[in-house]
């Protein structure tokens, strides 16, 4: 069979334009993640304040965009996302919730988006907030362990230690749980301003000490929200 120049040029335009046509349907549709923000500032917040943001995820690629996990770099930032799956050209939100609670001053935390994206199969979201600085209390003790070595059951030992306000708020001492063999002389509730300081005095009446080899210990209560509680710690051995 004889063809002309012109059909066999013909039937090779053929052939080319159907192996583009085969070779653009053999090609994979790729994903595209792309993100509303790629950070976020939720600006200046209270120690108490949780704050939220939403971000948008939307797949601007051809093939369906899959998460296949996401997280952030602390337990202080909660997300909730609503899709795993964003069909060509659709989209899905994931919001990140912030709870500054232990945080002061500047704070950056970070947020991880993995998909199946081809070219960037992991998205990372850069999270700050400013944590304001509430006044608090700040109790110190100038001692809080007491080793009274050998004692005589036959009265009263007397601990004395100081009790400081290093905070920029009053610091008051609520309650002071012991045992019926100690007593003190604090007046309670005991308030201590910004700087100021308590001698303080535990009387332990011994004749009522039982065991040979003790150890005791007395809470005291207070408003300093790091220090709610503070112990004295006290031991010794008994001698008749």
């Amino acid at each position: 069979m004889y063809f002309s120049r012109n059909k066999i040029f013909f039937i090779f335009i053929i052939i080319l334009i159907l192996l583009f046509f085969f070779a653009g349907c053999s090609k994979p549709k790729k994903p595209k993640l792309s993100l509303s923000e790629d950070s976020w500032y939720y600006g200046e917040v209270k120690p108490d304040q949780v704050v939220s943001h939403q971000f948008t995820l939307k797949n601007e690629g051809e093939g369906k965009l899959t998460i296949d996990s996401f997280y952030s770099s602390c337990a202080c930032v909660i997300l909730e996302m609503d899709k795993k799956e964003i069909a060509p050209g659709g989209e899905g939100t994931l919001k990140a919730i912030f709870d500054p609670y232990g945080y002061e001053g500047f704070v950056t935390k970070e947020v991880t988006i993995n998909s199946n994206d081809p070219e960037h199969p992991k998205k990372i979201i850069d999270l700050s907030i400013t944590v304001l600085r509430v006044p608090h209390p700040d109790i110190k003790l100038s001692q809080q362990t007491f080793d009274l070595g050998t004692i005589t059951i036959s009265g009263l030992s007397v601990l004395e230690f100081t009790i400081s306000n290093e905070g920029d708020a009053d610091l008051i001492i609520e309650d002071i749980v012991t045992e019926e063999i100690f007593s003190h002389n604090l007046v309670l509730p005991l308030i201590l301003l910004p700087g100021e300081q308590y001698l303080s005095e535990v009387y332990i009446d011994t004749s009522q000490i039982k065991e040979e080899v003790f150890r005791k210990a007395i809470r005291i209560m207070t408003n300093d929200p790091q220090n709610s509680m503070v112990f004295l710690r006290i031991t010794g051995t008994t001698k008749k």
